[in-house]
């Protein structure tokens, strides 16, 4: 499905609302981004409250400039229940600029496919409606489970890169338009 240009505000899928990350939103992304559960392969590690309003201001103002962006991800039958944020968002990914991918979820939302429903969305989104080349997603090595969304998605291991100091190399996963749209028709 083809999303035009102008409602990237707000798409609804299947089981989803993906709609434009707000300020209002920092409670729900303190709750989330600050759970160390939801951190475990984050070399940073629960960000505080402080943080993470830094975090989402940057995002917010991504929104602002671009049109697009990183999403607040609610359940599609209760728009007040946010399950978690994600989508694409412009981002340098070792020594070059591309659309990434990001996903992080509440505890009570994983292993129900929301990732990859929002993954889906969000491709249609890089692919058809921005016209973007590629996608990329930068993951730690032991993350398995994003891991396995990002493969589920079609997206192949391309690079690494050294970003976490005295650490195992962050990896690059990558899915072209064309092995997007020839795997979606």
């Amino acid at each position: 499905m083809r999303y035009p240009f102008a409602q990237l505000h707000s798409i609804r899928t299947e089981r989803l609302l993906l709609r434009k990350l707000e300020r209002s939103d920092i409670d729900s992304a303190a709750l989330i981004h600050g759970d160390p559960a939801t951190n475990l392969h984050n070399p940073g590690g629960a960000r505080s409250r402080e943080a993470t309003v830094a975090v989402l201001d940057d995002w917010v103002s991504f929104w602002e400039r671009q049109h697009f962006g990183y999403w607040t991800i609610c359940a599609g039958d209760d728009d007040s229940q946010v399950l978690g944020f994600g989508g694409v968002m412009r981002k340098q990914i070792g020594d070059f600029t591309g659309l990434n991918m990001y996903f992080r979820f509440a505890t009570h939302a994983w292993g129900k496919g929301y990732a990859s429903e929002m993954a889906q969305a969000a491709l249609q989104v890089a692919f058809e409606t921005l016209d973007e080349a590629a996608v990329y997603g930068l993951v730690r090595p032991a993350n398995s489970p994003s891991r396995r969304t990002l493969e589920r998605m079609g997206m192949q291991l391309c690079s690494t890169v050294d970003d976490v100091p005295g650490q195992e190399a962050s990896l690059i996963y990558r899915i072209k338009k064309e092995d997007f749209l020839n795997a979606a028709s």
